[in-house]
């Protein structure tokens, strides 16, 4: 059976929650409190479905070290990613000419994290139904903040609003592609081609959620409160996972 038309709907949602943290950012004055407890709930979601859900399906193939050396390769193109848009950061603080150049990084570091998303929700669907379903919804929960803190930024830049707009919705161009690679590529192959894209995705998502989410989590007002937050979205979101499987 062709599941492309639901995999297309599931990596719309993590889009379509993009799109809405943008315009909540157009309209809604949000603290830093209320910016750390968003990012708190995402880590411990994110946290819930790498360490119950991803890793032990991952793992699971014969031989193991193909998904393990295929993890260590995600966490590694994520770090020279990374290191790429820091370069390209410092080029920008050489040249203040260059008034939104920080802007597009973070149009740039952002398209990059939903291609992964959309990739990790495609090649998940070759593999279970209800692990493509639990990867969109976490993702649904992550990228609320995360296109409310883009929007948020080119506020503060000074684009226009037709083009935050438009950039809003671009958003919806990477994750689908991605979602359309990771599907058309693996269905049809060997579970440990399927394992393997889906612990190199997990390597990229894991390190993005240490290097990234956690510190610009205790970047913002880190509170008792913010901690709970954590703890029971990683509960909730284990409990949740029981019932689709």
């Amino acid at each position: 059976m062709n599941d492309y038309p639901l995999v297309l709907g599931l990596a719309a949602l993590p889009a379509l929650s993009n799109f809405i943290g943008g315009l909540l950012a157009e309209v809604l004055p949000v603290s830093q409190r209320t910016l750390g407890l968003a990012l708190h709930v995402v880590i411990g979601v994110l946290l819930a479905v790498l360490s119950l859900e991803l890793m032990p399906r991952a793992i699971a193939v014969q031989p193991v070290w193909v998904p393990i050396l295929a993890f260590i390769a995600g966490g590694g193109f994520f770090i020279l990613t990374h290191q790429g848009i820091e370069w390209l950061q410092h080029r920008r603080d050489r040249d203040r000419t260059q008034g939104n150049s920080q802007a597009w990084i973070i149009f740039l570091s952002l398209s990059i994290h939903l291609f992964s998303g959309g990739l990790m929700i495609g090649s998940s669907a070759t593999i279970a139904r209800n692990l493509s379903l639990l990867l969109a919804l976490a993702r649904v929960v992550a990228h609320l903040p995360q296109g409310f803190a883009a929007i948020a930024e080119f506020r503060q830049h000074k684009l226009p609003r037709r083009i935050r707009l438009r950039l809003s919705l671009s958003f919806f161009l990477p994750i689908l592609v991605g979602a359309s690679l990771g599907y058309w590529l693996l269905r049809g192959q060997s579970e440990l081609w399927k394992l393997g894209v889906l612990a190199f995705t997990t390597g990229t998502l894991m390190t993005s959620v240490v290097e990234e989410i956690i510190p610009e989590a205790h970047e913002n007002q880190d509170t008792p409160l913010s901690n709970l937050l954590f703890v029971v979205s990683f509960a909730l979101f284990a409990w949740f996972s029981t019932y689709i499987k």
